[in-house]
């Protein structure tokens, strides 16, 4: 008898170990549960918010909502209007919204997980009261942005230009390769040729031998750039003198300072000169006078004076002849 009441008992024992084993199961699962679910059991105190937004991607139920990095509540409802999807969350902690805040649901991962972001907006702004009418923006979409990523490479490659980058490629391939043979002025910098670095180096001494000598003062360039002043001094005399010169020009001093003045008296006496010249080759182009006729094409002049010299020189001919005989008779006869 005291067997079977030994027995009994283990058995008890047993499955109240197996009850109590199970209980704290359920219980650790319960736990795991709420943590995850992000629920507050022992926090009564929730503060509402709802937020309209164009497109809710996906958001669902217990999904949670950040604030600066950190998690402030849960999504409790999510349902579609006319007007857009309406998000309905409960928050542990009041947040306070200004004008300029934002409200957009965010990927958490590319396995799908989302999350509902807050940017409360700049506190110099004036606050939001009503939380139960706040507005989202529209969120951004990984795998559409990768869509229309791929479709506008792919209309890209569909064009020319890819062809013309092939065909720049081959260029910058052949430009390279004259580059690499030393073609060229760039190629023949590049290359181990240093012929043009010895020309450029050359040229870079001989313009150091330049400044040098423009340094020491040599040269009428480097007297200029030197500290002696005897070249300013004698330049400076020269404008001295060019503005004397020029001072007496516009003082009407001389005569080219008397043609440059606003008195007329010179040019008008200059014009009448001027004037009678005219008069005077006006009257040899008609003809008038000695001079006139001699420049005419009036050959009658001209044949009268001919034939003037014409008979002179036949008289001095005659006279030359007179005397030759003369003097040849008297040679003759002087001796008898």
């Amino acid at each position: 008898m005291s067997k079977e009441k030994t027995g009994n008992s283990r058995e008890t024992n047993v499955e109240v170990v197996v009850g109590i084993f199970v209980a704290l199961i359920f219980m650790a699962l319960a736990v795991f549960t709420i943590v995850v679910s992000g629920a507050q059991l022992f926090n009564n105190k929730s503060f509402k918010i709802e937020v309209v937004l164009p497109d809710a991607m996906g958001l669902r139920r217990n999904d949670p909502v950040i604030a600066k990095g950190t998690t402030v509540g849960t999504v409790s409802e999510v349902y579609y209007s006319p007007e857009g999807v309406h998000v309905i969350a409960e928050l542990v902690a009041p947040v306070q919204f200004y004008e300029n805040y934002t409200v957009t649901v965010v990927t958490t991962s590319i396995l799908g997980g989302r999350q509902l972001v807050i940017k409360e907006g700049d506190s110099d702004r004036a606050p939001v009261e009503d939380m139960m009418s706040l507005k989202g923006i529209k969120p951004s979409d990984m795998m559409e942005d990768a869509t229309i990523a791929i479709q506008k490479i792919r209309d890209f490659l569909e064009t020319d230009t890819l062809s013309n980058l092939q065909a720049t490629a081959g260029d910058l391939s052949e430009i390279s390769g004259r580059l690499n043979r030393g073609e060229g002025t760039l190629g023949r910098l590049l290359s181990s040729d240093d012929e043009m670095y010895t020309n450029l180096n050359a040229t870079v001494s001989n313009f150091r031998s330049i400044t040098d000598r423009l340094e020491a003062g040599e040269g009428t360039l480097g007297r200029l750039l030197s500290s002696d002043d005897e070249m300013y001094t004698n330049l400076n005399a020269t404008v001295s003198n060019l503005r004397g010169i020029t001072d007496r020009l516009e003082a009407g001093e001389g005569t080219l300072g008397r043609l440059l003045s606003s008195d007329d008296e010179m040019y008008t006496n200059l014009n009448a000169t001027v004037s009678n010249l005219r008069a005077i080759t006006d009257r040899l182009e008609a003809g008038e006078g000695t001079l006139g006729k001699l420049l005419s094409s009036d050959s009658h002049m001209y044949d009268n004076i001919d034939g003037a010299v014409t008979d002179a020189r036949e008289l001095l001919d005659d006279v030359r002849e007179a005397n030759t005989l003369s003097t040849f008779t008297s040679i003759l006869f002087s001796g008898f």
